[in-house]
């Protein structure tokens, strides 16, 4: 069941959805303000040239009326030529002006949409700019025929202009006012319509927070819990395992007690002190099979079969002395097949006292030793069944958890990660905050987001840092090295004597990995060292992993007799566990006051 939830895989589909619908908003909310922007400021631009005209345009006009009462003035004769050249030149401009004003003109790159307001001024001024402009071109005409004209030919144009002037200015400065309130109303709209893009994409990012991040943490924490369970199932397997080992001592000691009917004690020979036999009971040949061939001497007989010179010679010197000798012996009878018989030795004695003879009284075990060694190898085979199975069991777990740390980390820097940036970019396109404590707050978040992503990415290096599939593990090791001297008061450093860069297979460098990453939390939390020193070398049989710190170091001893599953033990024990799932070979030495020093071999074949 446990197996089942851990191979089950979050759905992620639908936040990702949210996530490409809120950076859809976001774009477009950013891409449309920016269009906005840059179309106001195209906009202001030609507003402030606009005013500009229409300023200019008010002095044209009144430069005009000067330069025609200077031509009209009779006292004024000698500067005539240069003041008629400047009225024609402040004509030409106005005309120009005053079309600009209107219809805009392509050429100098002018555009003007004018208002109907606008354009209905403009109307109600035509006459005066027509009649003006119409009296003007008359005393040119007039002057550069001839410029001792009569003044008094110039005298009524001179009054035409004169006449019209201040009601052309009073409808100018009406223009004036107009374009200057427009463009005061389209600076208002703006103001408004970046309040409203600030507000959306200030929406949009409660929306990711609410929808997206939060059910993401959610569906992570869960995946989390699922892992602690399938933690925990693995060393309760463990114990179970280690349960098993000592049924198997009891199952040694239950197989002693098997029921098997043995034959009552017979007599199946008789010898002399020496161990020359005398005579064989008919039992005892059949059990052996003899034939011609028979056996001359007991303890010539059992020394053939593989027992020690010495010993049988105690066994004579005992016999000798006319005490009694019992044992079990294991013999091989002419057919070739094992056979057990427990043997007494009980020596006889003449009329002197003195011992002439040995009876074996004897029984056959055969039958009760085969069932002992049958339901021992029976109960050995399931136990080691059972082993096997549980060790099979840890391994599929640590792998489950393995790929389940892979998927995470993925997710996390493929979905939170990116969603995460992409906050920190909209964030950073927020610009026009008006108030302080506003920019204070959003300053606040920006480093908070800018933590938030720092430390999505160092807990998605921890659960399975994408450089080890890339690279291997010695650049993983080096990086790691480098992370957690950056996180932590702990100084890592990593050393590649050999310059080992050959490639493991990925269980081998993942498992390689965890180990280092065990051992080094071990030392941040319990050793309170101020260095640890990783080191790879290798040789063309196996690479040797080393972990050493310089902490306070344990009594090792006491925590193997205390047990692994102990409050300090979980590390010691994973370690052990993941350098037996790769074949490795584990020491650990520790000792108070000196650090502690974990050596992990592994074969390179």
């Amino acid at each position: 069941m446990e197996s089942q939830l851990l191979s089950k895989k979050p759905k992620f589909n639908k936040l990702g959805k949210y996530y490409l619908v809120a950076l859809c908003a976001i774009a477009l909310s950013i891409i449309l303000s920016q269009i906005l922007i840059q179309k106001f400021i195209s906009e202001q631009e030609n507003d402030s040239r606009v005013i500009n005209l229409s300023g200019r345009q008010r002095m044209l006009s009144q430069k005009i009326s000067k330069c025609v009462l200077l031509l009209a003035d009779t006292s004024y004769t000698s500067k005539d030529k240069s003041t008629l050249k400047e009225l024609d030149g402040a004509l030409e401009e106005w005309k120009e002006v005053h079309h600009l004003l209107q219809w805009g003109n392509n050429s100098l790159g002018e555009e003007t949409q004018n208002s109907k307001r606008i354009t209905a001024l403009f109307s109600s001024i035509k006459q005066d700019y027509e009649i003006i402009v119409n009296a003007t071109e008359e005393i040119v005409r007039l002057l550069k025929n001839d410029i001792n004209t009569p003044k008094s030919k110039i005298l009524k144009g001179t009054e035409i202009v004169i006449s019209q002037e201040a009601s052309f200015l009073k409808k100018m400065d009406q223009i004036v006012y107009q374009f200057d309130n427009e463009a005061k109303t389209r600076v208002m709209n703006l103001k408004n319509i970046e309040a409203f893009f600030l507000a959306l994409s200030l929406g949009v990012i409660l929306f990711e927070i609410f929808f997206v991040f939060i059910p993401s943490a959610k569906t992570i924490k869960k995946t989390f819990e699922i892992q602690e369970r399938s933690q925990k199932k693995s060393k309760k397997m463990t114990l179970e395992l280690g349960s098993l080992y000592s049924s198997l001592e009891q199952a040694y000691q239950d197989l002693l007690e098997v029921d098997v009917a043995v034959d009552d004690f017979t007599v199946y020979g008789k010898c002399e002190v020496n161990g020359d036999f005398i005579n064989f009971s008919p039992k005892f040949i059949s059990l052996m099979e003899f034939e011609d061939n028979r056996p001359k001497n007991f303890f010539d007989w059992i020394q053939y079969h593989g027992y020690d010179a010495d010993y049988l010679k105690n066994i004579k010197k005992m016999i000798l002395n006319g005490n009694p000798w019992n044992g079990e012996i294991k013999v091989v009878n002419e057919a070739g097949d094992f056979v057990w018989l427990k043997v007494n030795l009980i020596p006889t004695q003449n009329e002197q006292g003195q011992p002439d003879s040995v009876l074996m009284i004897t029984t056959d075990k055969t039958e009760k030793k085969e069932a002992e060694i049958i339901s021992h190898e029976i109960n050995k085979e399931k136990i080691e069944k059972k082993v096997k199975e549980q060790q099979f069991r840890s391994a599929l777990i640590l792998e489950g958890q393995e790929e389940e740390r892979k998927r995470i980390s993925r997710d996390m820097h493929d979905g939170v990660g990116q969603i995460l940036s992409a906050m920190k970019f909209n964030l950073e396109a927020i610009h026009n905050v008006g108030l302080e404590f506003e920019k204070e707050k959003l300053k606040t978040v920006k480093d908070l987001l800018k933590n938030v992503i720092q430390e999505v990415r160092r807990i998605s290096f921890n659960l399975t840092p994408s450089v080890l599939s890339d690279y291997g593990i010695v650049p993983v090791l080096n990086k790691f090295a480098r992370e957690i001297t950056k996180i932590s008061n702990l100084e890592v450093t990593f050393e590649n004597k050999t310059g080992f860069l050959t490639r493991l297979e990925g269980k081998t460098e993942n498992n390689i990995y965890r180990i280092c990453q065990e051992a080094v939390n071990n030392a941040i939390k319990y050793s309170e060292a101020k260095e640890v020193k990783i080191t790879v070398s290798h040789n063309s049989q196996f690479l040797n992993l080393e972990i050493a710190d310089n902490g306070k170091g344990f009594d090792i001893k006491k925590l193997e007799e205390k047990g692994h599953f102990s409050t300090s033990g979980h590390g010691i024990f994973n370690i052990r566990e993941r350098a037996n799932l790769i074949n490795g070979n584990c020491q650990i030495h520790s000792e108070k006051g000196k650090g502690t020093t974990i050596s992990i071999n592994v074969p390179l074949d």
